[in-house]
């Protein structure tokens, strides 16, 4: 069967000045795009930081009411080049597909989700899903996240675990309330449910290798709606979705997969650890970073140092130590960064610990990976000029420097054309029954991948 093409364009700036860049956009445009858009991509790196709402009303004077969706990143790739500051536009158009975007801002990461799931219609095709896997709110709302880490942290000390889950169920019930942490599995879980778990589900988990205050942000049609979340419904037949991590398989058992983890990871402890939620509370009954922190020189930070790096947006949130972490159903594992990014003994992440086992590895170093098993996704194309629209992890910038810059090459020479990607923390995905490629270990749950490093994903539209 012969599907159209999705028909786009890139247009990019990087001027210093955030009008300036909005309008040489809108001007390459008009010299170069031969169609009228029905759908726009915007995505802009922390050069424009605070300017953003600025940039997206001058496009949307420009655009009118076409649906639009993007976010804050820390890369892109196009045809022409392969950029880490600036602001790209792709107009799209596509006779085929019929185009949707709704956003929501709601109190609550998980009842946005839901309430923006029951907005959203998808009987064939892909919803791709736009939200902060991290939000680091203003200076005032931090200061209050660090006061209630401070005070529940407090209240978890001693040995009493079920009045240490009850006080981490509330600090993981604040982060929530606050739109802190969107847990990618929980959020793609709520989709494919709204779904019948017919279609795909892809969440490009906005997060920024240097972070700072109120970021990142989500655009959805051409407004800055923050720490919200936007989905991009695309209804059209013929949708290619093809997702890939770094990783060796999963065992058959928890611990086949186990022994996969000691094997292809440097394991430097293994311990027991107690949860709740989103939430570690301790490894070994000692408080996270203390039980680390002479394995790893990670230590707790103090919350004068860690305001001064958010207000300066030079917050490195990169680390080499991870914590692995393994799932009861899908018999999977899920890395988190193990860094010193809290001023408090609790240690909230972006994942729900609910179908984990209490075994939690301290790693670091993945062993046998190179730099193209990141971009292993658009080596199951359909090898036509659908347009392809991808996520790199950018943990990859980490790993590889400034040898990062050959996927300008490597992508030009699988795709040639007709494609666009971003550059952001690891992408996740619900993927529907006889949809995966192979046993993946990055099955956090069933039928959803997702981990903190080295997942990557493929659209061809």
């Amino acid at each position: 069967m012969v599907w159209v093409k999705m028909k786009t364009i890139t247009l990019f700036s990087n001027k210093r000045d955030y009008k300036q860049a909005a309008v040489e956009i809108i001007e390459q445009a008009r010299m170069r795009v031969d169609f009228k858009p029905d759908l726009a991509l915007f995505y802009a790196t922390l050069k424009y930081n605070g300017k953003y709402q600025s940039m997206l009303d001058i496009l949307h004077e420009e655009y009118g009411d076409i649906p639009q969706i993007g976010a804050t990143v820390d890369g892109m790739i196009y045809p022409d080049d392969l950029r880490a500051d600036g602001a790209a536009l792709v107009l799209c158009k596509d006779t085929d597909a019929r185009i949707h975007v709704d956003g929501v801002k709601e109190k609550g990461a998980v009842e946005s989700a839901e309430k923006l799931a029951k907005k959203v219609k998808c009987e064939k095709g892909v919803i791709i899903l736009h939200f902060p896997l991290v939000h680091v709110p203003g200076a005032l709302k931090s200061s209050e996240f660090y006061a209630k880490g401070m005070y529940y942290s407090k209240q978890c000390g001693g040995k009493n675990q079920e009045k240490q889950k009850e006080y981490a169920r509330k600090f993981a019930d604040y982060c929530n309330r606050e739109n802190i942490f969107y847990l990618p599995p929980t959020i793609l879980s709520i989709f494919a449910r709204h779904t019948d778990y017919k279609i795909p589900v892809i969440g490009m988990n906005a997060m920024h290798t240097q972070v700072r205050f109120n970021s990142p942000h989500i655009f959805c049609n051409f407004e800055d709606i923050e720490d919200g979340i936007a989905a991009l419904t695309i209804e059209k037949e013929g949708i290619n979705v093809t997702y890939n991590d770094i990783f060796p398989d999963k065992g058959k058992t928890m611990e086949e997969t186990k022994d996969i983890v000691r094997r292809e990871f440097t394991i430097v402890k293994e311990f027991k650890a107690n949860f709740e939620k989103n939430i570690l509370i301790s490894l070994d009954g000692v408080p996270p970073i203390s039980a680390v922190k002479d394995l790893t020189a990670v230590l707790a930070e103090k919350e004068e140092d860690l305001f001064k790096k958010l207000d300066k947006g030079n917050f490195q949130v990169q680390t080499p130590y991870m914590l692995i972490f393994f799932t009861k159903k899908s018999k999977g594992m899920v890395l988190v960064g193990m860094g010193s990014y809290y001023p408090f003994d609790l240690y909230p992440f972006f994942i729900d610990t609910s179908e984990f086992i209490e075994d939690v590895f301290l790693g670091y170093e993945y062993i046998y990976f190179k730099s193209s098993d990141f971009i292993s996704s658009m080596r199951h194309l359909r090898c036509n000029n659908d347009f392809k629209f991808f996520c790199i992890d950018v943990g990859s910038v980490s790993a590889f420097g400034k040898k990062v810059f050959t996927y300008k090459d490597e992508i030009k020479e699988l795709v040639d054309e007709n494609y666009f990607g971003i550059m952001t923390e690891a992408p996740s995905v619900y993927l529907p029954k006889g949809m995966k490629k192979r046993n993946y270990i990055s099955e956090a749950q069933p039928d959803i991948f997702f981990n903190s490093a080295g997942t990557n994903i493929c659209l061809e539209i």
